[in-house]
């Protein structure tokens, strides 16, 4: 988000800035907002029609795939608009499906502590993604003290690739959720449970 707002401000001599001025340039995260508000009524309505596991990945695919987008584009504005837009969808997918996650869990007497933890640890991982790109820019910094375009895609490629990671992690923990299933079904004749809803025994 920071350094999407940044490649807007930065002049067009940096080879990758859209010169906007900063009023508009905070305009550039406002896609965000949208998807994220978008996503989040979207998944409450195929809450009860897909489960809140699949959900989960979705979510962390887009995010993904606008980090990619981000990396490898990034010079025009509505490419910036676009990764932005996609970010906001993913995120909100996913942020809308955690809670629901949680509370199917963890114990009811510890459903508030749960998700407060999970709130701190979004803070802190947003926290240290800054830092860690405030790094970057500034080792890749010009003479006119503006981050180089090195410095920026390298931070984005570092985004991506943390995108990707966590795709992929939340892909292999619902294919071993999967297999896990199957497996107990073959041994109980107890159908898998879907969204939310209880499991039936075959007859």
């Amino acid at each position: 988000m920071s350094v999407s707002s940044l490649v807007a401000q930065a002049p067009t001599s940096t080879g990758y800035g859209m010169a906007l001025p900063v009023l508009w340039a905070g305009f550039v995260i406002f896609p965000l907002s949208v998807g994220s508000f978008s996503a989040n009524r979207l998944v409450r309505k195929l809450s009860h029609r897909i489960a809140l596991a699949t959900l989960l990945p979705v979510g962390a695919g887009l995010m993904a795939v606008a980090g990619c987008l981000l990396w490898l584009f990034h010079a025009q504005l509505w490419e910036i608009l676009l990764g932005m837009l996609l970010f906001g969808w993913g995120m909100g997918a996913a942020y809308a499906a955690m809670p629901a996650l949680i509370a199917r869990s963890v114990a009811a007497e510890e459903l508030g502590s749960s998700v407060s933890f999970n709130q701190v640890l979004r803070t802190i991982g947003s926290s240290f993604g800054t830092a860690v790109s405030a790094a970057i820019i500034a080792a890749n910094s010009t003479s006119e003290l503006h981050a180089s375009n090195a410095g920026i895609t390298e931070t984005f490629a570092l985004g991506a690739a943390l995108c990707l990671a966590v795709c992929a992690a939340l892909l292999i923990n619902a294919l071993r959720g999967r297999l896990q299933q199957r497996k107990n079904h073959g041994r109980t004749g107890v159908e898998p449970r879907e969204s939310g809803g209880e499991p039936s025994t075959k007859v």
